[in-house]
């Protein structure tokens, strides 16, 4: 009798514990079917799937928009250039554990080749900090890309796409790059309205300058751009085709930041907007904003980098943002017209800012 007591106290357990083995094992499939339907939405590229277009090194300017993005620089100016950026060389490129670099790339791809960068930024996920570092590369820069030799850094992206403008920005430098991210205009326009656009300060003169750029993209779009224009004078509310159109403008002044400056500051401001919008949004309303993002975005992020990422995001999004742009002020030199870095400086500054160190 003893014997049969002991063996029917001992099934209630194991049935308890079948049980629980079951959710945990229909919990798993779940996941995992999930997890399968957001990698199958994406747009992966793997590198060796990328070919370099070096013709567009030789091409006609008639043939090419944006031409002038494979100028070169003559033989005096390129020798004074080579010395600069080979003082960089002689630091290690840095790397840690802690941190996450994805370079996020926003090109113009409107004649159906990879197109020129113009907007380059550097988002660097310190897990150890909670910080995230957005660092802007001015598309003016001048750049020794591999293979190529001396052009300017927006142009990598049009001869080789990603993989080339990665492995240029981690060679001039110094810092190891882990993968890449790419939109155009009108993905980065559908991203925006996804998240329901995006609230600025827009002053009457940079309004001015989104309704000019709202004429050619509405045009390419076959939409009324009139309907789209923007007064400014405020606090404004933008569209994903709007915001586009505010993160083109170089013609004006961004508070103290001119030029190409502003430029890449506006840049940088409607991703801290996307990171805020993206901390206001339940948990259901993320998740179908993701949904519908990941086809619109190229990039080289394997499964498991993007299965951490997917599982990591609710953190990211509330970590603390800093913003900052290359060249540094004060950290730089004009070599006729464009840019260059005082590289070894700039470069100890970048991985003090991502690395700490």
């Amino acid at each position: 009798m003893a014997k049969g007591k002991k063996k029917s106290a001992k099934t209630p357990l194991l049935i308890v514990v079948l049980v629980l083995l079951i959710i945990v094992f229909a919990g798993l499939c779940v996941f995992y079917f999930g997890l399968k339907h957001y990698l199958g939405k994406t747009n992966y590229v793997d590198d060796s799937e990328v070919t370099i277009n070096y013709g567009l090194l030789t091409a006609d300017e008639d043939d090419v928009e944006g031409f002038t993005e494979m100028e070169t620089l003559d033989s005096e100016a390129a020798a004074a250039f080579a010395k600069e950026v080979n003082v960089g060389q002689n630091i290690d490129i840095a790397s840690d554990g802690n941190v996450y670099n994805i370079l996020l790339i926003g090109s113009d791809t409107r004649d159906g080749w990879y197109g020129n960068s113009d907007s380059m930024i550097l988002a660097s996920i310190n897990s150890q900090t909670k910080t995230i570092y957005m660092t802007s590369f001015m598309r003016d820069l001048y750049a020794n890309i591999p293979n190529v030799g001396i052009r300017k850094l927006n142009s990598a992206y049009a001869i080789g796409g990603g993989p080339l403008l990665v492995s240029t920005i981690e060679s001039n430098y110094r810092v190891d790059i882990d993968n890449y991210a790419s939109v155009d205009f009108s993905s980065m326009a559908n991203i925006i309205d996804l998240v329901g656009g995006v609230d600025l300060e827009v002053s009457t003169q940079e309004a001015g300058y989104i309704n000019m750029y709202l004429d050619e993209q509405c045009r390419l779009q076959g939409l009324n751009a009139s309907d789209y224009y923007v007064a400014g004078g405020g606090i404004t509310h933008l569209n994903g085709n709007q915001a586009v159109g505010f993160a083109r403008i170089r013609y004006t002044s961004r508070g103290n930041e001119h030029s190409d400056y502003g430029r890449t500051s506006r840049q940088r401001e409607i991703l801290v907007q996307l990171m805020q919008k993206a901390r206001s949004l339940d948990a259901t309303t993320l998740l179908a904003v993701v949904n519908n993002m990941l086809p619109l975005i190229t990039h080289n992020i394997d499964a498991a980098t993007l299965t951490t990422l997917i599982a990591n995001a609710p953190s990211y999004i509330n970590y603390d943002i800093q913003t900052d742009r290359i060249p540094y002020d004060g950290l730089y030199s004009n070599l006729g017209e464009e840019l260059v870095p005082d590289f070894e400086a700039t470069i100890n500054r970048l991985h003090q800012t991502i690395y700490g160190n």
